[in-house]
């Protein structure tokens, strides 16, 4: 096994048992057949983002699903095929710059209450040329549900879980980096205060972020990102900014001193 799949796979456990001890509820579950019921998805407050940009998403045993139409709008093509009731899932390189899907986070007095049933669908869900097939789910009117894990099959997409900002954190190569702050809640249209373009280390809300590698930016991490720089894999916004938070440099350094970008 890979790295790369290692660490997904170690990344969804890991986020599974968290969300299992969150919301109460067993992911050993047996599996179940085409338009069986397949869990109830109840209201939580843990974000899932497309670098950095905010997805709708839900937690079905204890794994985040997303919508496989939302894609179209974080850097994806999805093809519908009504003949055979399939999606296919691309990669479209062209779309670097996501459009999001508005995301409010539910009220407290929401969380942790039903908030609808899913069942297996008998939509059938690809990623590229049919190389990998993806469990759908529905339930949600005009909407196919698929583990956000599944989206690796891609290739050049990665994914990990912040505990500390109960944040799923999904990276696309090629994609600009947003940047990274909590949706508003319901009933409001207003986040927090965007920094400026001028700064090196930025701070919005509780995030900070690196824009630059210079000496605002913790050593240790200043080789790794170099690297990736030169290499396309991390590209800076239309004034230059990285717009990387901690928890992206721990991630790249780990993954460096492993060895995946070698």
């Amino acid at each position: 096994m890979g790295m790369r799949a290692l660490m997904k796979k170690l990344s969804v456990k890991a986020f599974a048992v968290v969300m299992t001890a969150i919301l109460g509820i067993s992911v050993f579950s047996a599996p179940v057949s085409a338009a069986e019921f397949a869990g109830t998805v109840y209201y939580t407050d843990v974000v899932t983002y497309i670098n950095h940009n905010p997805i709708p998403s839900w937690i079905l045993n204890g794994y985040p699903l997303i919508a496989v139409e939302d894609l179209n709008n974080y850097g994806f093509d999805v093809l519908w095929n009504p003949d055979n009731k399939t999606l296919r899932i691309f990669r479209n390189t062209a779309k670097t710059t996501a459009t999001p899907v508005p995301v409010y986070l539910p009220r407290q007095t929401k969380l942790g209450t039903k908030e609808v049933d899913l069942y297996r669908s008998d939509v059938k869900v690809y990623a590229n040329e049919y190389e990998y097939e993806m469990v759908g789910y529905s339930g949600i009117d005009g909407y196919t549900l698929i583990y956000v894990g599944d989206l690796v099959s891609l290739g050049g997409v990665s994914m990990y879980y912040v505990p500390e900002n109960k944040a799923v954190n999904v990276w696309v190569d090629g994609m600009e980096i947003a940047e990274y702050r909590r949706p508003p809640y319901e009933g409001t249209t207003t986040t927090a205060a965007t920094t400026t373009a001028t700064t090196t280390q930025s701070q919005s809300s509780d995030v900070v972020y690196y824009d630059y590698i210079d000496e605002n930016m913790p050593e240790w991490a200043r080789d790794t990102i170099s690297k990736l720089v030169n290499l396309g894999y991390i590209q800076g916004d239309a004034y230059g900014r990285l717009r990387l938070t901690m928890e992206d440099l721990r991630y790249f350094v780990v993954n460096d001193r492993a060895g995946v970008y070698n």
